[in-house]
This record gives structure tokens, sequence and C-alpha cells, in this order.
């Protein structure tokens, strides 16, 4: 039920005294709708209304661009209240993925407690001048509370808590992304930012660059030969690009395990550290399209790459069901160490 006095506790203890609060609301052992209920859906939704009232009063349109009207805010509340169930999931689910406890409930406290600064921010990022950089302040100020409340809440182990919270915050980007995108409104978060402002050092931005480097690869077109037959220059294109692959994900590993140790044990970030994390999940994002990328920055076809590779697979596993399958697998055969230590 909701209380108005306990919200505003809620949200002045999140913001001024976190550890306490946090302590405080966890031996509660409130379910996901009594959150909801009590900080949650108020938070929200007296942030995105206020945005919308002060961002029209100051010509201010840090969060809707150059829309205010009735129509976004709607969007934008449905938009964030997603946004918070989507994260919410993806923390407590992935919790279990590194020992520790998969608890929607826990997650979703967790997630609506580290987002009082960011969503602060954003009403206060519709202050003309230096609204912005107040915004900007308590978004990353609402990072670094979701960083240091998870232990706690989600209990996951202090030597898999970087790499939880990188891939967790990370997957959750993607998926609030989509569905922005689906709603039609910009990626509005709980700082306030606009993804419009965004470089490509910046998480939406490595986003968008990944989803650009998607797009090209999926307009390639190939047409086989009629014999179907792969040549020995396609096989050794394959087995370069898969070196290649190979070794561009080695290192991006190597990278991720610095940043692992350079976070380990910290439970205060300074903004240095956030640039870190930052760069930590645009490196998944680029591990994870890495052939891609290897292939396309050759000026390659990701089209012909795939047909070759599916041609070759097909043919380690038929070996002699026609003469096309038979010549493939002798070639195959030929270079089968290689392919294995490529990884195909």
């Amino acid at each position: 039920m909701f209380d108005l006095q306990k919200t505003l506790n809620l949200i002045k203890g999140g913001l001024l005294e976190p550890v306490q609060t946090w302590e405080s609301y966890l031996s509660g052992n409130h379910d996901w709708k009594g959150t909801a209920s009590i900080l949650t859906g108020p938070l929200i939704l007296v942030s995105v209304v206020l945005t919308s009232i002060l961002g029209w009063l100051f010509r201010n349109h840090s969060l809707f661009g150059q829309q205010t009207g009735f129509r976004t805010t709607i969007l934008v509340l449905i938009g964030a209240l997603i946004g918070i169930f989507i994260a919410a999931f993806v923390f407590s689910r992935l919790a279990g993925y590194f020992q520790g406890k998969h608890d929607f409930n826990r997650g979703f406290a967790a997630v609506s407690l580290a987002a009082i600064p960011g969503y602060i921010g954003s009403i206060l990022g519709t202050v003309p001048f230096i609204g912005w950089l107040v915004s900007l302040a308590l978004g990353i100020l609402g990072l670094v509370f979701l960083y240091r409340i998870i232990p706690s809440y989600l209990e996951v182990p202090e030597d898999k808590r970087v790499v939880h919270y990188v891939a967790s915050l990370l997957s959750t980007i993607v998926l609030v992304f989509i569905v922005n995108l689906i709603l039609g409104i910009g990626t509005y978060s709980a700082g306030g930012l606009d993804d419009s402002r965004v470089s490509g050092n910046t998480i939406p931005g490595e986003f968008g660059r990944q989803a650009e480097l998607v797009a090209q690869a999926e307009n390639d077109r190939y047409d086989p030969p009629e014999d179907g037959l792969v040549s020995e220059a396609q096989m050794t294109s394959l087995l370069a690009t898969l070196r290649k692959t190979a070794e561009y994900q080695a290192a991006q590993q190597e990278r991720l395990k610095k940043l692992e140790e350079d976070m380990q044990g910290k439970e205060d970030f300074s903004f240095s550290d956030i640039g870190k994390m930052t760069a930590g999940m645009n490196t998944i994002m680029s591990t994870v399209n890495a052939e891609m990328e290897v292939v396309k920055s050759a000026g390659g076809n990701w089209a012909e790459h795939q047909w070759v590779k599916n041609q070759l697979r097909t043919a380690s596993i038929q070996k002699d069901l026609n003469d096309t399958i038979k010549h493939d697998y002798a070639l195959y055969q030929k270079y089968a160490e290689q392919l294995r230590e490529a990884g195909l």
C-alpha cells in the first residue's frame, strides 16, 4: 500500500544515507509489488511528469528532444517502468549464473534503490545551463550505487562482482534500447541522457557502431558457384579470418581480466573507474561481433564467409554424400588441424 511519508523517507535516505537505507530496506523482505507501490512507481511517475513539465517551462528538451506532449510522456513513462523490470530481471537472473542469489524481489529492490539519484537527476536536468551536468553526475552516482548494492542484495561473490555487473548492465542497455525502439521513443535512462548526444566512445555509441556493422553485413549478397565447391582461396581466406578473430578475442579477454583485477574489492568509484567500466562493456560488445568485424574491416563479404563455413561444416558431417561434399570434405581434411586450432 502506498505511504507518502515512507516513500519520501526512502528517497531521502537512498540519496543521503544509502548504505543504512539499503540495509534497513533489505531486512523488511519486501516483494517486488511492495517495492513498486512504495518506491519504484511513485519515483518514476513523479520524475517523468516533473521532467516533462519543467522541460516545457524552461524550454529545455533534455529528456524528450523536441517533444513534450502527453503521448510522449506516457510512452516514456511506460518505457521507464519496463526498463526497471528488465534491469531487475537481468541482474537477478545473471546473479544465479555467477554463484549469487537469483531473487527477483531483491533484484527489483536493488535496482529501484540504486536508481534514486538518476531519477532525481533527470528532474534537475531540466534546469538551464547546469542541469545537464547535475543530471550526468547523479546518473553516474546511480551506477556506482548499483555496483555497491548488488553484493548485499544478490550475494554475488567478490571475484565475480565486476563481470556480473558489466554483463548485466550491458544486457540491460541492449534490451532497453530494443524496447525503446519498438515504442518509438529515445533511450531515456535514469540519468536522463539522450541517445542523440553520444559518441562512439560511449556505450550507446558502441552499440550503434555494432548495429551499423551488422546492417552492413546483412546487406552482403553472395551467389555460390553452381557446382557448390569451396575453393582453396576461400579456405585460406577463412583460416586467416578465424586466426585474426581468435587473436582479437584473446586480446579483448585480457583487457576484461585486467579490468576485473583493477576493480577487485573497490567500493567507491572515481570518474576514471567509470571510464574503465564503460570501456569494459564496449569490449564485450566488440568481442561478440569480432568475426564479423574482421571480415568487414578487410572489405570481405560476410555472406560468402558464412557460406564457406556452412559448406565445410556440412562436409565434415556428411563426408561422402555426393561429389560436392566429397570435394569439400577432402579440402576440410587437408586443413583439419588448422581449422580445429582456429575454432571451427
